[in-house]
């Protein structure tokens, strides 16, 4: 069959530029999975792969699947691709993984977890006793700006601004592909404050993430050893920033609305009869905070009998293969006792999350400390508003009533 053919009005469609579809994308991704298991748009020029098998070997092969030309859909095969890990594949990534992989090792992380919940008492406990919260607005956007902002070195008073940067530089408007004005210009602003964070302190280094990353020493692709310059150290911090804040809290989001749904997970959860560190998987495999990867083929390949020719944009639906009922029995039942040998919602191979015991520490520690002040919440549907974006997926406002 021809991978680019016109398709029939009654196939499998799914648009990320949907924003209806970006708010429940399940039954869509079920008939990719079931119908079209790689799936040609013509519209946007892509192809999609949904299940979990497919997701879980194009993640690993960097050779065929690269992220060097991009990884979002309006931005694969663009110019100026800007030096950031995220955008590279081996040999380049691995050298910049190796300076800041060791600052996000679960040992290290596991450090932060007091004042992880020192911080999620200051914003939950003035809600105690209170008709309810915006659970986004009032925590979960809050807490991971301060977690990840703190450990780069920004100071306090710029959190909300930064926060506020990366949610308009990731909003698209339906039906519309790359980034708004605003968004444009938020851009900017970041960049231009990360450059004079980065300037700052090699004027006056400080006891902190981005002074380490400018000091460490390393042996680049060509042999020669050197430490990060200016624009490569931005990239490094700008990605840091952006994933720190936006996935984890659209996680923590998500964690709000699901055991919202579930009160029959919560209770098992908030009495101790299901670990914390398991009911976390669980919701990252059933709500992926960052559902779609983007890549550029660099070669023909062929999938399920479909050609896909060298230079076309694929995007590895994550969240779609979380719902694999291949993978697993009853995917869109949410199971905190599930048995989760593995997952791809933090990515896999060369790509897995760099700060995935971060997220995942954050998650947890949210949770308990959420359950031991409020066992029991409904949310208000009603009200609950979504990001929109074409990368990662959740609430933006999520009201809660205890």
């Amino acid at each position: 069959m021809s991978a680019i053919e016109p398709a029939a009005r009654d196939a499998p469609h799914w648009d990320p530029y949907d924003h209806g579809l970006r708010i429940d994308p399940y039954g869509a991704w079920r008939r990719l999975r079931d119908e079209a298991p790689v799936y040609y748009d013509e519209r946007w020029n892509f192809f999609a792969l949904s299940r979990f098998d497919d997701v879980l070997d194009a993640s690993v092969d960097t050779e065929t699947f690269s992220s060097a030309k991009g990884i979002t859909l309006d931005m694969i095969g663009t110019e100026d691709i800007p030096p950031i890990m995220i955008m590279m594949d081996p040999p380049n990534h691995d050298v910049l993984r190796k300076i800041v992989g060791p600052l996000f090792t679960p040992r290290r992380m596991k450090q932060l977890e007091e004042t992880i919940r020192q911080l999620c008492a200051t914003y939950l406990d003035p809600y105690v006793g209170s008709g309810g919260f915006d659970y986004v607005a009032d925590f979960g956007m809050r807490l991971p700006v301060m977690v990840i902002s703190s450990m780069l070195g920004f100071p306090e008073e710029d959190h909300d601004m930064l926060r506020e940067w990366s949610d308009l530089s990731l909003h698209r408007e339906p039906g519309n592909e790359g980034p708004t004005e605003a968004g444009i210009n938020a851009q900017n602003d970041s960049h231009g404050y990360y450059w004079e964070a980065v300037e700052a302190r090699r004027k006056s280094p400080r006891d902190d993430m981005i002074t380490t990353i400018l000091s460490t020493k390393f042996e680049d692709e060509n042999g020669a050893q050197r430490t990060l310059d200016n624009l490569e150290t931005m990239g490094m911090i700008s990605l840091i920033s952006a994933a720190g804040n936006e996935t984890v809290a659209r996680h923590l989001g998500w964690l709000a609305i699901v055991y919202g749904d579930n009160p029959d997970q919560r209770r098992k959860v908030a009495l101790g009869e299901s670990t914390t560190v398991n009911a976390v998987e669980e919701l990252l495999r059933y709500e992926a905070p960052s559902p779609i990867q983007g890549r550029y083929v660099t070669r023909d390949t062929e999938i399920h009998g479909v050609k896909i020719p060298k230079a076309s944009k694929m995007l590895l639906l994550t969240g779609s293969a979380g719902r694999d009922e291949r993978r697993y029995p009853e995917a869109d039942r949410f199971d905190v006792d599930r048995t989760l040998d593995r997952h791809v919602t933090l990515g896999y191979g060369a790509h897995y999350c760099l700060g995935a015991a971060l997220a995942r520490l954050e998650g947890r520690v949210a949770l308990e400390e959420t359950l031991a002040r409020f066992p029991e919440w409904n949310v208000d549907k009603d009200a609950v508003e979504m990001v929109q974006t074409n990368t990662v997926r959740g609430p933006s406002r999520c009201p809660i009533r205890l």
